[in-house]
């Protein structure tokens, strides 16, 4: 079924490429990842019984809009899951619907949907998009907010936490990852180090303008995180690939994995079935899991008593 899986992800970028406007058109120079996030400041509204916040973030490209929901766990020492949604996630908590579906039997986590910049509406996302610059800052206002969420239910009682999502959650992932490391684990999907593999040799690359492929070096040097990855303690690591995935390609991404002797979970699916293939997600990520479930339950319950 290699040729459905990734068939999809070809008539996804054809069709989407009638519609996206030319992404970087205006600019690829830009401050690396770690200058955008070192200015980063975010100040958390306080936890209420609302679930959806909004919040504004002062970058170095002007005061970003941003937010987050929160799904609290029926008991204080839950751990915390925080979970980033892709590129073109509209709404930006599509999957994270479709993995945590309230209906079912709910996790034994705290669970927090991150929403990017940018991220409010179509219109908006592709006009953030015309500059690495905003891109950059993007990713970085995400980093820090799951940081601040994440510290904010720690402090509030939550024994351990996970960070996740899927895709460019994914990477985000992986940047937090290697900004902060203060999570339990880290559970990468559909995703990788090297985000500029993905705009110069995959598919993505149609949505690219002309002058930004022209600048494909320095976009190299702004968006390859592999030789830091490989350099950090990948020992919290958990991805999922996709083996048929044409933007984040399994090939390419694998190896960099590998190389740091972090296990890959995959599945027989390409990047759009295998985002969309939310039992699979939820299964991994409950794998993940389980183990900070029961650690926070020993902890609370010295002797495994409720």
């Amino acid at each position: 079924m290699r040729w459905l899986h990734q068939g999809v992800d070809r008539l996804h970028v054809t069709l989407a490429h009638l519609f996206v406007p030319k992404l970087l058109r205006q600019s690829v120079v830009s401050p690396s990842l770690h200058e955008h996030l070192a200015a980063v400041q975010v100040e958390l509204p306080p936890l209420t019984a609302a679930r959806h916040y909004r919040l504004t973030a002062h970058t170095l490209v002007g005061d970003l809009e941003t937010g987050f929901q929160v799904r609290l766990g029926k008991r204080p020492e839950l751990p915390v899951v925080v979970y980033h949604h892709g590129i073109a996630e509209m709404p930006y908590s599509k999957s994270f619907l479709g993995i945590f579906r309230p209906r079912r039997q709910p996790l034994e986590a705290h669970l927090v949907a991150v929403r990017a910049p940018f991220h409010r509406s179509w219109f908006t996302l592709f006009a953030g998009l015309q500059t690495l610059s905003n891109f950059l800052a993007m990713c970085a206002v995400s980093i820090a907010l799951i940081e601040a969420v994440r510290l904010l239910l720690v402090n509030r009682g939550a024994r351990g936490s996970m960070v996740t999502g899927v895709s460019l959650g994914g990477f985000v992932t992986l940047m937090h990852h290697l900004s902060f490391g203060t999570a339990d684990r880290y559970v990468p999907l559909l995703a990788g180090p090297d985000l500029a593999h993905v705009m110069l040799c995959t598919p993505f690359r149609r949505f690219m303008a002309p002058q930004a492929l022209a600048q494909s070096d320095h976009i190299q040097s702004l968006l390859d995180f592999r030789q830091i990855f490989q350099a950090s303690d990948s020992s919290r690591v958990f991805p999922l690939l996709g083996r048929y995935d044409l933007d984040m390609p399994y090939a390419h991404y694998y190896p960099c994995y590998a190389a740091c002797g972090v296990p890959v979970a995959t599945m027989p699916r390409g990047h759009i079935t295998g985002s969309l293939a939310f039992t699979a997600l939820r299964a991994h990520l409950l794998a993940c899991l389980q183990p900070l479930v029961k650690a926070a339950k020993q902890t609370f319950h010295p002797e495994g008593k409720a």
